[in-house]
């Protein structure tokens, strides 16, 4: 696929260079290249660079245009059969040319699916800190438990554009440890604050149909089969609450998947006078009006998007409502929310900390946040959660800080005082099952961090270079990047490459190396002995760097060649080897335009993390 960026001047989508050049004449590749959605700026240029389909389809470039543009001869026959070709060998590959009733159709949500979801969650979970080993808890020492936090009560699945699936079911952390203390152990709980996306549907008790006298609630649904609210609805109904998610599916038979819009009319009456924050979750647009005001403007297309506006509300009064939501294309989602002045959140979850044996604040971010198709301003913790974190440590000591993230986040301000940081990331749809058993030691926590977790933002590699000038970007980190580039800068992370505890201790020893006269024909044999020393079972990840010593152009200081993860029961000892060929020791060299390995001094490291080298020794390559 085609990228939405530029490479030196040429978009992705019309770059010879990567999709020609390199990619199907260097390296032989007889698949078919797509542009990502939207990415194609032009006819011939895209075509003649080895651009096979643009997508989405029918396309803006490939169609009537590109034609003419064989007809004119700016594109040759030769070039579109070629097209032809690696499209027509995938689809033979698919079997898309087969009998589409012979074919099985595949199990879902088994219970093989389940046990899968499980373990890729309890395994990629990392424990980056654990004073005092706070964890794993004791289930025979503690009464209750208070969780805290804008992710705690919301399994949280990441997504971000084109890869948000509707799971079959998702756990959230607290139906986890409601699951996991199953009533033996009280679990308190409280958001603390509230995530930009996170909208309490409108009960349906403060909305009418028509008069609040005739006591009709809901609203009056009007559905139309256009995105522009035009004609005669197909469908009208009442709906008690506006909270849908229809995919890409139609809210009813007579709707269209796509190009369908709605209108929602009624009064609104509320409860208790106050500040109120109302607004939308929609894929695509959506608009609020009130008392014939526009309130809430989100009317275009959009990924799933949260907005919404602080309005002033009076008790008993009744207010003129029209909701109004268009879907175009993809997936689609409507939601009408808000948030009542009555949430004091911080307070409520101060007092649910203090009173509790235990707090748990799951804090993080979001698919709105952080995804596909925007960039972050920072690596902060967003609307609060700082606060929210350090308010909970002052009333209760015994506190575990649960991230729900895919990317670093700023910790500075309060690293140094809570006990214990568990990273879960977005954890799929067995989330909360595994970040209770990973808090209680049912599991003992074996992830490893794939990045580099910086102290602050201005300490990652592309942060000088970003955003760029009249939109160009050098990347002058080079090859120095993630872990690299702290190494090659020294610069000293909050959490480096690799890094995860365990609940047992792991010792290394015994570091041999065999070297072989020929690379090609056998490759270096690295071995070393690893042993479990602790009082539990665990999981250890041993990490493999190499330091090219001698290199003739400047190398990182170490670099992940292998990796392995051994599980070793209380005092057992195991030999972990490895193999080293030629592409873990070579190099791509730019003025050669080949891959080179250099005769020379080697470094091998073992290590726990790129940061905690346990063993290392030196070998040489002729």
């Amino acid at each position: 696929m085609a990228a939405y960026n530029k490479v030196n001047g040429d978009y992705c989508s019309a770059n010879r260079h990567l999709l020609k050049d390199i990619l199907k004449d260097e390296w032989g590749f007889k698949g078919l290249v797509v542009s990502d959605w939207g990415a194609t700026h032009s006819v011939v240029k895209s075509a003649n660079a080895g651009l096979d389909l643009e997508m989405p389809g029918p396309g803006e470039f490939f169609d009537e245009s590109l034609k003419q543009a064989l007809k004119d001869g700016q594109v040759t026959e030769e070039v579109i059969d070629d097209k032809v070709r690696r499209i027509l060998r995938v689809k033979f590959k698919l079997g898309l040319f087969d009998n589409i009733n012979s074919k099985y159709k595949g199990a879902l949500n088994t219970q093989e699916h389940k046990e899968l979801a499980y373990r890729v969650a309890s395994e990629s979970i990392v424990l980056l800190k654990n004073e005092n080993n706070l964890l794993p808890l004791n289930k025979d020492k503690i009464r209750s438990i208070a969780l805290i936090g804008p992710n705690a009560d919301e399994a949280r699945l990441g997504g971000g554009g084109s890869s948000v699936v509707d799971p079959f079911y998702s756990v959230s952390p607290l139906e986890g440890l409601k699951n996991k203390c199953d009533g033996k152990i009280q679990v308190n709980y409280a958001p603390g604050c509230f995530m930009p996306e996170d909208l309490f549907t409108i009960p349906e008790e403060v909305l009418f149909v028509s008069e609040p006298s005739e006591a009709i609630h809901g609203l009056k649904g009007e559905y139309f089969n256009n995105i522009n609210l035009s004609g005669e609805p197909v469908l009208t109904r009442v709906d008690k609450r506006i909270d849908f998610n229809w995919g890409n599916s139609s809210p009813a038979p007579q709707i269209k998947n796509e190009y369908f819009s709605v209108r929602w009319t009624g009064k609104m009456k509320v409860k208790e006078s106050g500040i109120y924050q109302i607004g939308t979750t929609s894929d695509d647009g959506s608009r609020v009006y009130l008392d014939g005001k526009i309130l809430v403007n989100n009317w275009w297309d959009h990924a799933p998007e949260t907005k919404k506006q602080s309005v002033y509300l009076e008790k008993d009064k009744v207010y003129d409502l029209r909701i109004e939501f268009y879907e175009r294309q993809g997936g689609a989602v409507m939601k009408f929310g808000w948030i009542s002045p009555a949430n004091n959140l911080l307070k409520d979850a101060i007092k649910v900390a203090k009173n509790s044996d235990v707090a748990v604040v799951c804090v993080g971010l979001s698919s709105l946040i952080e995804g596909e198709g925007l960039d972050k301003r920072d690596i902060k913790l967003p609307f609060g959660q700082d606060e929210l974190i350090n308010e909970i440590i002052k009333v209760n000591k015994n506190t575990v800080v649960v991230l729900i993230n895919g990317t670093p986040i700023d910790m500075r301000s309060w690293i140094d005082k809570v006990l214990a940081v568990i990273e879960a990331w977005y954890p799929g749809q067995e989330g909360g099952n595994a970040i209770a058993d990973i808090l209680f030691g049912d599991v003992n926590p074996s992830g490893k961090l794939p990045v580099t977790f910086p102290k602050k933002i201005q300490d990652s590699a592309s942060f000088r270079n970003y955003p760029g000038k009249d939109g160009k970007v050098f990347y002058a980190e080079g090859i120095f990047v993630g872990y690299r580039h702290f190494d090659k800068n020294n610069i000293e992370p909050l959490f480096c490459f690799g890094h995860g505890l365990s609940y047992t201790t792991f010792r290394y020893s015994n570091l041999r190396i065999d070297t072989q006269k020929d690379l090609n024909s056998a490759p270096v044999k690295v071995s070393f002995d690893i042993e479990n020393i602790g009082e539990v079972a665990g999981k250890e990840v041993c990490q493999l760097y190499i330091h090219d010593v001698e290199s003739s152009l400047p190398r990182p200081l170490k670099e992940l060649k292998a990796f392995k993860k051994v599980e070793l029961k209380p005092g057992e000892k195991r030999t972990v080897e490895f193999g080293l060929d030629r592409d873990s020791l070579h190099y791509y060299d730019s003025e050669r335009k080949r891959w080179v390995v250099e005769p020379g001094k080697f470094e091998i490291l073992i290590g726990s993390s790129s940061r905690d080298v346990r063993l290392r020794e030196s070998f040489y390559i002729k």
